[in-house]
């Protein structure tokens, strides 16, 4: 059997068309409600340890998954829609496959962050209702459509409507740590986005140095410290890891391209960069402007890394992406985008301050808050290259 064999099956009112895509622990199918022919994304976690590499996790899933459909005749009926505020507000949660669920539950209020509409149980995986995007996700949107090569605004909208959705976790305590494009929808043409699969991230101040978690394209150097000779801190902030991957996606929406296959010492270009950051300009068509907001996000030593408040204000102010071309010019979008990180905080009230919490890591700074061709460089041999889907299957954990 494989995972075809379950076309066609139900998940109560749920009729299986296809598999749309999988994450760290979990496996996604297009769905269609028989009764309102609604489309939705429905995203299979299993309940079984996850001790195992991402891909056997995949694996595994899928086979008890055909095991219990043919089981029940691939209709499943009547299974239990489980309590979400009570999945939200647990502080020790008794199964570890719920631990995604309640963190994304924590922040899912967000308008770009992807709704949960519903969790039903069955004995071998929970079932996640959740919204589907037939524009696909940013990866799509950016290599197959070329929805960004000639719009500075459009690439300014989402990124801020990123950034926005990033500051909301941190403002909950939550570290992402798997940003890239393939974990963010599309939708209206592009011009809005929403961040999902929460299967990595974590709730904690600090993530331990041998905690290599991510997708190598986006994975900043902390996590790769056994790579990284020259990092010899136990812990890093696990919030600041999330910077780095943003600063590689505004790459990819701007470039079209991925910098480095990983930060660490053996990539040669990521060690070129760390001799001399300029090397980005020699690789990619950047302007100075763009290059000095990636460089104060692409630092080896996450603690001096720029804050996702100054990043958002620069970006915003960025008259120039690229040296030539289109986005050679950018609107000033400062008004039209003003309402920002201060508007998706919660209070300060609510914010936990003690224990593991990353509680509002930036808040204290509010007071003060006033496809071009490839350049190659022989002396060090690039390995930059065009976003493939290869970019952005390289889970690691």
């Amino acid at each position: 059997m494989t995972i075809e064999s379950l076309i066609g099956s139900t998940i109560n009112e749920y009729r299986i068309q296809k598999l749309i895509g999988s994450g760290a622990y979990g496996l996604v199918f297009l769905a269609e409600n028989i009764y309102t022919h609604e489309l939705v994304a429905i995203k299979s976690v299993g309940k079984r340890v996850q001790n195992q590499k991402t891909a056997k996790h995949s694996e595994q899933l899928t086979c008890d998954l055909e095991t219990y459909f043919e089981l029940r005749n691939y209709h499943l009926e009547d299974l239990r829609p489980l309590n979400l505020a009570k999945i939200r507000d647990m502080e020790s949660l008794p199964c570890p496959f719920l631990k995604e669920v309640s963190l994304h539950l924590q922040v899912h209020d967000h308008p770009n962050i992807l709704s949960i509409h519903t969790i039903l149980d069955s004995p071998v995986a929970i079932f996640i209702i959740m919204d589907y995007f037939p524009e696909s996700d940013l990866f799509v949107n950016i290599v197959d459509s070329q929805v960004y090569v000639s719009s500075s605004t459009l690439i300014k909208t989402v990124f801020i409507q990123l950034l926005d959705a990033v500051a909301y976790c941190h403002a909950h305590g939550i570290a992402h740590c798997d940003i890239k494009p393939e974990n963010i929808m599309c939708a209206d043409k592009g011009s809005r986005v929403v961040l999902g699969d929460f299967g990595l991230a974590v709730q904690t101040q600090y993530i331990q140095a041998k905690t290599c978690i991510g997708s190598s394209y986006y994975m900043p150097p902390e996590r790769l410290t056994q790579l990284n000779h020259n990092l010899h801190s136990t812990q890093y902030p696990a919030a600041k890891g999330d910077i780095w991957s943003l600063a590689i996606i505004l790459i990819n929406l701007c470039c079209t391209r991925n910098p480095w296959t990983k930060a660490c010492d053996q990539d040669a270009t990521y060690r070129a960069f760390k001799d001399d950051p300029h090397v980005l300009t020699d690789i990619l068509n950047i302007s100075d402007e763009l290059f000095s907001i990636l460089r104060s996000c692409l630092i080896e030593e996450p603690s001096k890394r720029i804050t996702l408040f100054e990043l958002r204000e620069r970006v915003l102010k960025c008259r120039s992406f690229t040296r030539t071309g289109p986005l050679s010019q950018c609107d000033d979008m400062d008004r039209e985008l003003q309402c920002g990180l201060e508007c998706v905080a919660p209070d300060s009230g609510s914010i936990s301050s003690g224990g593991d919490s990353i509680g509002l890591p930036f808040m204290h700074e509010i007071d003060h808050y006033p496809t071009n061709e490839l350049i190659g460089i022989k002396k060090y041999e690039p390995t930059i290259s065009m976003m493939t889907n290869f970019s952005f299957n390289m889970n690691v954990a």
